[in-house]
């Protein structure tokens, strides 16, 4: 059975077929004579047809050039996108990379990558070392008998193609959404979308629920009361999970969630270029009279959506304006819920693993506090009891390592990183100057060996000149290292004494720096008044030597 068995029968394709095609069975060839094909439609418009057209037509190269289709692998998903993984197209580039074939084929460039010539140039570098190759069939070129020049043309020609086709997608919903339109994507919960409609209506399973959900909200209660409301009624989201104020917050602050057009702003990288993360929930589009576009009906009218927004907004305003208070408890971001539930809603039970946060001198399951005791009942234990408890615990776990153990030597590196906040600062910025002259000598090699934009000469004035950057950076970050004295707390007994002399938010740190990931897991009592001492119930995830060779 061949590997890419059901990608082949996805396209289309039956078993007559592929026996005529020779694909009904695995190759058996050495890499030189084996090829990996890469196939790519951007979306299901696009027909299936067609691509088994591509497919014969790459089956027959290989046919007439002596070779045999080891994989074939295909995906639906767009390559004008920068900010899109093209997974399978990974896998197609590392599998010639890594030698289990010689030669990767696509029917056409444009079918291949849309990102230009440096990223094409750069793949062909990699194919050339090993020498491997890449071929397109329809336009008869192969990067092992002079095709790079004409494949860099074509992949400029093709990022060029991918701009326009976003440039006309964005004009396209521009316009649909000025004409009442309300855009791509799914419709939020209690709302559906008749296909090529672009309206919205309530769901006939979900409008109920989202409506209690809004009369929740307009009744004042908060987004943590509603969500736990909604959890004790049984009600779940769309994916059937339990509901959150997150969740509760998002949904209601959705202009779609009152029919009106949304309008949302996408984030960008450094150099503007977009990114595929949205700011914020979006606010209603408006038309030059300052009225809102609508299309259709939603859960709540215009109205209610203001009034909601306004409440959470109010809400969440004077939250922030009481800033932040100082670190009075041990355990915040340390402690995890020890409760048995049902995490995964088949019937196993697990540990909760929720954090705990403080409030009133108790640690509280934060799942309990917002998603409601019907989803865990949670676990809750005087604050002064168990930070006095894990503050003796830690002296006495740090006191039986050896001297040199590579446990201390890792937590005292922590808190060094911590304690001496302008050195960490300085190897940060040595740090990032040789990351910066590493992009500069790649940028001075595209530009010579891809683009052919400066003679020899220059190339190697110039990128001599980076490469002592990077050795004296990378000097300098060595003596940083060397400079940073982690010897007088190597000793158990020095960072015993830095927990002694600590204040809160310091020995919070100072615990931090001897966890694993999995922090301390808090089991509840046995019972209201249970006198079993709280260690007992306690379960630490200790820095082990593993952690320390992998967080390196």
């Amino acid at each position: 059975m061949r590997e890419d068995y059901a990608t082949l029968v996805g396209l289309g394709l039956s078993s007559a077929e592929l026996e005529t095609l020779g694909l009904d069975r695995a190759a058996t060839a050495e890499p030189p004579g084996l090829m990996d094909v890469y196939l790519r439609r951007s979306n299901k418009k696009e027909d299936l047809a067609t691509l088994r057209g591509h497919l014969r037509d790459v089956v027959l190269w290989a046919q007439a050039n002596g070779l045999q289709i080891r994989h074939v692998w295909f995906e639906q998903i767009s390559a004008s996108k920068s900010y899109v993984r093209r997974r399978e197209f990974e896998k197609a580039t590392q599998a010639v990379i890594d030698g289990k074939s010689r030669t990767l084929c696509v029917w056409k460039t444009d079918r291949f990558d849309r990102r230009g010539m440096g990223a094409v140039g750069r793949m062909l570098d990699e194919f050339d070392r090993r020498h491997a190759r890449l071929v397109s069939v329809s336009e008869g070129l192969d990067s092992a008998q002079g095709g790079r020049m004409v494949f860099a043309i074509l992949s400029e020609r093709a990022r060029d193609e991918a701009k326009d086709i976003a440039r006309r997608v964005k004009i396209g919903h521009d316009s649909h959404k000025a004409e009442g339109r309300r855009g791509t994507g799914r419709p939020p919960f209690g709302l559906h979308s008749p296909p090529g409609s672009g309206k919205v209506e309530p769901h006939p399973g979900e409008y109920a629920t989202a409506r209690r959900l809004a009369e929740l909200l307009l009744d004042k209660r908060t987004t943590k009361e509603a969500a736990h409301q909604l959890n004790e009624d049984g009600y779940r989201t769309r994916s059937g999970a339990t509901w959150s104020p997150t969740a509760v917050s998002k949904l209601a602050q959705s202009p779609l969630f009152s029919g009106m057009v949304p309008v949302r702003r996408r984030k960008t990288d450094e150099y503007g270029n977009p990114l595929d993360i949205w700011e914020g929930y979006g606010e209603p589009l408006r038309n030059e009279m300052g009225e809102v576009i609508m299309c259709g009906k939603g859960v709540v009218t215009p109205g209610e959506w203001f009034q909601i927004k306004a409440l959470i907004t109010e809400r969440t305003d004077e939250r922030w304006s009481k800033g932040k208070p100082e670190a009075k408890y041990l355990g915040t971001g340390s402690y995890r819920c020890g409760r048995m539930r049902d995490k995964r809603g088949v019937g196993v039970l697990e540990p909760c693993g929720g954090s705990m946060s403080h409030r009133g001198g108790r640690y509280r399951c934060e799942v309990r506090q917002t998603r409601g005791k019907s989803i865990c009942a949670g676990v809750v234990t005087l604050a002064d009891r168990i930070d006095r408890a894990v503050g003796q615990a830690w002296i006495h776990h740090v006191t039986a390592l050896e001297p040199g153990d590579p446990v201390v030597t890792e937590m005292a590196r922590r808190w060094l990183a911590f304690a001496d906040p302008e050195a960490q600062a300085k190897k940060d910025e040595v740090q990032q100057a040789l990351e910066a002259a590493r992009r500069r000598v790649k940028k001075l090699e595209d530009d010579f060996y891809l683009y052919g934009k400066m003679d020899e000469e220059r190339f190697d004035e110039l990128s001599d000149g980076q490469r002592a950057v990077m050795e004296s950076t990378t000097a300098m970050l060595e003596a940083l290292d060397a400079e940073a004295d982690l010897s007088r707390l190597t000793q158990a007994d020095s960072l015993c004494e830095a927990w002694e002399a600590a204040d809160m938010t310091d020995k919070r740190v100072l615990l931090k720096c001897a966890l694993g990931r999995n922090g301390i897991t808090v089991r509840p009592a046995a019972r209201q008044g249970d006198h079993t001492p709280i260690l007992e119930r306690l379960e630490f995830d200790w820095l082990s030597k593993q952690d320390t060779s992998t967080e390196k």
